[in-house]
């Protein structure tokens, strides 16, 4: 369905225009589907992530991105906002349908583009990466799955709440999105994906306020587990390492 459900999107104009991080993280979990792959969220948001570090005075691309910094003079939001978009779109719909294709490389499109097909590339020499149906995946992969959109819906929430813009979005989800994937990775514990993603989100509002009764809902969705100690030392070992990131200290 992504590649449909994307043009069709763009071409109807529908509710939610792709012009913001959280539009496309919202799209991205329609695309994802059923699958709820947490590693295919985590792709999409560090290629987005990656291509918006072009634009950034101080952060760098991730160890699997393309080092590229425009000028000062060349960075504008909308030219950033429009290469995350492509990166997004690259992802979730295939290359080919991008716009853009003879875009030059230091273009939005280019850019967007070249950092998806860079982590792509990687991907693929890793492991095949498709968005595969939850039935085929190993059947102890479907229980932490199921709380990455309930934990992406929290972070939408937050970003409202907080009145943020794409420049605090595109770091937020970049973190939250490897810390869900890096949790399932390590036990496949519903416990352990709920605690990751909510140290993530403690340490990057710098609040130990989460709301409580959604902890506490997410928390019973996930079912008891060991993973309580594993999911804050993931969360925190994340959040630390794309923070080094985006402050250029990589």
């Amino acid at each position: 369905m992504g590649r449909q459900t994307i043009l069709e999107l763009e071409a109807s104009g529908a509710d939610t225009p792709l012009a913001t991080v959280r539009a496309w993280n919202a799209l991205a979990l329609r695309t994802i589907g059923a699958a709820q792959s947490a590693r295919a969220l985590a792709l999409v948001h560090t290629c987005m992530y990656n291509a918006w570090a072009a634009y950034d005075g101080n952060a760098r691309q991730t160890m699997h991105g393309v080092a590229v910094r425009l000028p000062r003079a060349e960075r504008d939001a909308a030219s950033q906002a429009a290469a995350m978009g492509h990166a997004a779109r690259a992802v979730l719909a295939g290359p080919d349908a991008d716009p853009g294709l003879d875009a030059g490389p230091f273009t939005p499109a280019g850019i967007g583009r070249t950092q998806a097909a860079a982590l792509l590339d990687v991907r693929h020499r890793d492991q095949p990466f498709a968005l595969m149906p939850a039935e085929v995946r190993p059947a102890a992969a479907a229980r932490p799955l199921a709380l990455v959109s309930v934990w992406c819906d929290v972070a939408q929430r937050v970003s409202i709440r907080d009145g943020h813009g794409d420049d605090r979005d595109v770091l937020l989800f970049f973190v939250l999105a490897n810390a869900l994937a890096d949790a399932d990775d390590a036990a496949r514990d519903g416990v352990c994906a709920a605690f990751a993603a909510a140290e993530v989100l403690r340490r990057f509002t710098g609040s130990d306020h989460l709301d409580a009764a959604t902890f506490t809902e997410m928390a019973a969705q996930a079912g008891p587990g060991p993973g309580q100690d594993m999911g804050r030392k993931i969360g925190a070992r994340v959040f630390d390492k794309a923070r080094r990131y985006w402050q250029g200290r990589f």
